[in-house]
């Protein structure tokens, strides 16, 4: 005979969820890893829990928690989700689920009318291991040995156990803030946490620069543009002045206008005028004269005569 072809089936089982002090768990145990055996006497074999979760995610599409299993009976009338499977895990401990609950749930699981989740799975007939999570379901019922969602409650009498209780609150509390499910354990935790401090201890140098060299830079660059904006300003109100729009007691002004505000002062010198380009033409040459031999036997009037350029005997003696 030839050999017999694998076949995928699906079944339900109970299972209680975690959850302390009638909490509602945002994060639930869904399956446990190895050998599952179960109230009823079924067994079954999780070995790849990662498979699971892989398939899940292929699938990108939240599986819902109903009450009852009632989604995977014929349908009767409008089937209500109790919540939402967002996503699944895989720990040492099994697979994680975290699921979205309804108010309605929510309401129920901390009141305790529920307080254990069933899954319901795809499986290989041939050695039985599990494939997929199909969905999971609200239930009365347990059929595997887990915590319940809404764990008793005893807080009337003295209990040795009390400050383990608050230390493993206190730790799933700490495990859920740094991204993990309640109920991982030691190892994981402490190398979340481990990752998270060197992140903090060692920044991205790509990403990030020293502050001292930070300051450096920017002290530099204001140091080089504060100089070429007062050499451009100066620059720029000195050819205004020789031009004759600016007057020696203009240019302060002019430089600071021009330094602080260079668009103001280009307009100004849109708008403007050289209206003292006449201070800047000298009315009497400075060049010596020359005179001829001729001219020099001349009259001390007749010299100057000829400085003034008037006519030769207009000034007499």
């Amino acid at each position: 005979m030839g050999k017999a072809k694998s076949t995928n089936l699906t079944a339900t089982f109970d299972r209680e969820l975690a959850g302390t002090s009638g909490n509602v768990p945002d994060w639930v145990h869904l399956l446990p890893l190895g050998e599952i055996k179960g109230r009823d006497g079924r067994e079954f074999l999780l070995e790849s829990p990662q498979v699971v979760v892989e398939a899940f995610n292929t699938a990108a599409v939240d599986l819902a928690v109903d009450y009852e299993h009632q989604s995977a009976k014929p349908a009767v009338g409008p089937v209500p989700a109790a919540g939402w499977i967002k996503e699944l895990v895989a720990t040492a401990t099994g697979i994680w689920g975290r699921v979205e609950w309804t108010a309605k749930a929510r309401q129920m699981i901390g009141a305790k009318e529920y307080r254990y989740v069933s899954p319901e799975i795809e499986y290989r007939q041939e050695n039985r291991q599990i494939t997929r999570l199909r969905a999971a379901g609200m239930v009365h019922r347990p059929n595997l040995h887990l915590t319940a969602l809404a764990a008793q409650e005893d807080n009337m009498h003295a209990n040795p156990d009390t400050d383990d209780d608050k230390s493993s609150t206190f730790i799933e509390r700490f495990a859920v803030a740094l991204g993990l499910p309640p109920q991982a354990d030691a190892d994981t935790i402490l190398a979340a946490l481990e990752k998270l401090l060197t992140r903090a201890q060692s920044p991205d140098p790509k990403k990030f620069v020293p502050v001292e060299a930070m300051a450096e830079l920017l002290a530099d660059r204001n140091a080089r543009v504060a100089t070429f904006t007062e050499e451009t300003a100066t620059r720029k109100v000195d050819d205004a002045f020789k031009r004759g729009y600016l007057t020696a007691a203009m240019k302060p002004w002019a430089t600071a206008l021009c330094r602080d505000d260079p668009a103001a002062f280009d307009e100004f010198m849109k708008t403007s005028a050289p209206a003292y380009a006449h201070l800047q033409k000298h009315s009497v040459s400075f060049n010596r004269p020359t005179f001829s031999a001729e001219r020099h036997e001349g009259t001390q009037a007749d010299d100057i005569c000829a400085q003034l350029g008037l006519p030769l005997g207009s000034i007499k003696d």
